[in-house]
């Protein structure tokens, strides 16, 4: 009875330990910032802007199903987002934070995946974080040659609210830029990226805890 009692406890114990590794997080690139910057969500830019983050910030695969960029250096007294559409993808890439292309095409990966189109207006108070939930996760494996590219395109833009400044950071060695001005090797924003890990089974940690549940119901009818 002892036995079946702490074999109870454990499987409880590794349910709990599994359906927490299986939780959602984010993980924030970039950070702490040293500057600020409007593009290209917060300034009524239209055209394409990529931004390219190396491979050493990602600790394994992720899937990506969202992303977060904050708004903490400098208030520029907007109460809200720019009007328009923006087409958001991501892809790897073979471009590293200082090998962007100015021939944008030439930057995008083959498994390059559309994950959000629409608009991001909404009102806004200095200090609010923009979250964009993507409509498609992307699922991104780091590895040599293999950095991650985000692929901005932005159409109808007005904001004649003023310019709304994302928190940024310049002279790293970890991503960099590019859009209609040119290439910006060490300077990007501080991105967010909402995540799911790769190989924890969730659905098998809920049917474990299940399962453990059983036992102690069992364990009780026994005991009575």
């Amino acid at each position: 009875m002892q036995n079946l009692r702490r074999l109870v406890v454990l499987a409880c114990l590794a349910a709990l330990v599994l359906s927490g590794t299986a939780m959602a997080g984010t993980l924030v690139v970039g950070a702490p910032a040293n500057s600020n910057n409007c593009l290209p969500f917060g300034c009524a830019y239209r055209g394409q802007y990529q931004q390219v983050y190396a491979n050493s910030l990602f600790s394994g695969p992720i899937t990506i199903t969202g992303l977060e960029f904050y708004n903490t250096q400098w208030d520029s007294g907007a109460t809200a987002m720019s009007t328009g559409t923006f087409a958001i993808s991501l892809s790897t890439t073979t471009a590293g934070w200082n090998g962007l292309s100015a021939t944008m095409a030439d930057n995008i990966g083959g498994d390059n995946t559309l994950v959000f189109d629409g608009s991001l207006v909404q009102p806004w108070t200095f200090g609010d974080t923009l979250s964009i939930v993507f409509s498609t996760p992307f699922t991104y494996t780091p590895g040599t040659d293999a950095n991650l590219l985000l692929d901005v395109v932005s159409t109808d833009m007005s904001n004649s609210d003023g310019n709304l400044f994302f928190d940024a950071n310049g002279g790293n060695a970890f991503f960099g830029r590019t859009y209609g001005s040119g290439v910006e090797p060490g300077y990007g924003l501080v991105t967010g990226f909402s995540t799911d890990p790769i190989g924890t089974p969730e659905p098998a940690s809920f049917a474990l805890l299940l399962a453990g549940l059983a036992g102690l119901t069992l364990l009780r009818k026994r005991v009575s």
